[in-house]
């Protein structure tokens, strides 16, 4: 089971599947392209993947629905394509589809129109379409003045968020823009956005100036928001190491020995990050041990980081020492959101650690959980092909 996906919009509230759905060609893009030009018509495109659970979700409660249905079917021709199979490896790679569900909108040379990523409710959707009939309001076009205009203090996040929308990568701009601003200016709010998004190269000018004025920026944004920052800054300081093809592991000792001398905040878990990150990618024996020893004292109230490891252990793991701490780190994760996911999660390592009658408990739970949630069987199919292996005791 696939225990997280890309970024996507939050799910919203269920529509209510009617009668009718939208009509999804059934093949290839030239001949849609040609349709479209023929009914002088743009194209929908729903490009997803078979393990993306908010993909299903659309086709499930949005398609289905009467009111995107008659909207789409009268408006444009559709088409659904994955983007891990056939013509959808190749369309994916022209478009820059990063995350899923991304629906783009283009005519019929191909030439994209408007686009957006992520679920949402059938009135969304169905704007989304409208608003593709609207020059000025469409991606393409917001995109191109952008681009012929110099970003300001006042456009520059309007601009990050019009592509994170999508998406797409708005760093090479954000770093040029944030280059131009005068160092008083950095604490401002779209810039400190800019910075705290984008810069992660401790040595440039900008952070420099953050951290060397640590308490101005606390006053204007809280510390939690510079101490999360100080937190990503310092595993950027070993991303050479933690990255490379081959691990430099004297270069990376010496590193973290400078890194402990600047004295930063949190200086133990930006160095036990680095370090989970290398021995997953290097040594992963080291990987599991240190996850195991260290997890309650970095990870103790995040569900979500508890839940991936826990997970990895499951899936990688045989030693029952090491499984216990993975059923520690699932149970803590569930005491802090029992989400399917997480209930799942302990089911799983609780029956690979042979502890059935825990894990027939957690696994029932865990489909409660889905059902509540108006998952379809499909979606917990595994956690019941688990709960059978639990009952057979296999």
């Amino acid at each position: 089971m696939k225990k997280s996906l890309l970024i996507f919009s939050a799910l919203p509230v269920l529509a209510f599947s009617q009668n009718r759905h939208i009509n999804f060609e059934t093949g290839n893009l030239a001949s849609v392209f040609e349709k479209a030009k023929k009914e002088n018509k743009f194209i929908l495109v729903d490009a997803y993947t078979t393990w993306c659970g908010p993909c299903k979700w659309m086709s499930k409660n949005i398609f289905t629905n009467d009111t995107a249905a008659d909207y789409y079917n009268a408006n444009f021709v559709n088409l659904k394509i994955d983007a891990e199979k056939g013509e959808g490896i190749a369309f994916a790679e022209k478009y820059d589809v990063r995350c899923y569900p991304n629906f783009l909108i283009l005519d019929g040379d191909g030439k994209v129109i408007h686009r957006v990523a992520g679920s949402m409710p059938t009135q969304a959707f169905v704007s989304f379409g409208k608003t593709a009939f609207e020059k000025e309001k469409t991606f393409s076009y917001k995109k191109s003045e952008f681009e012929k205009s110099i970003l300001t203090e006042q456009n520059v996040t309007e601009y990050i968020d019009l592509l994170m929308s999508c998406c797409l990568d708005p760093s090479a701009r954000a770093l040029e823009y944030i280059a131009s601003v005068k160092e008083a200016d950095l604490n401002k709010e779209n810039n400190w956005t800019v910075l705290r998004d984008f810069v992660y190269n401790h040595e440039s000018r900008e952070m420099k100036y953050f951290l060397s004025n640590l308490n101005l920026f606390e006053k204007s944004f809280g510390k939690d928001a510079v101490v999360q920052k100080l937190e990503q800054l310092g595993k950027s300081y070993f991303s050479k190491y933690t990255r490379a093809k081959e691990f430099d592991k004297s270069g990376y000792e010496n590193a973290k020995k400078e890194f402990a001398n600047m004295k930063w905040p949190n200086t133990d878990k930006i160095i036990f990050e680095a370090d989970m990150e290398a021995y997953k990618r290097f040594d992963n024996a080291k990987y599991y041990e240190l996850a195991a020893s260290d997890f309650q004292k970095h990870y103790n109230n995040d569900s979500q980081e508890l839940n991936g490891m826990a997970w990895n252990f499951y899936e990688k793991v045989s030693d029952k020492k090491l499984l216990g701490s993975a059923v520690k780190m699932a149970q803590r994760a569930c005491e802090i959101n029992a989400s399917y996911a997480n209930l799942d999660t302990y089911a799983a390592v609780l029956y690979k650690s042979g502890d059935l009658k825990n894990a027939e408990t957690q696994a029932n739970k865990a489909i409660e959980k889905a059902k509540a949630e108006n998952m379809g069987a499909d979606d917990y199919k595994e956690t019941a092909e688990l709960l059978k292996k639990i009952k057979s005791g296999k």
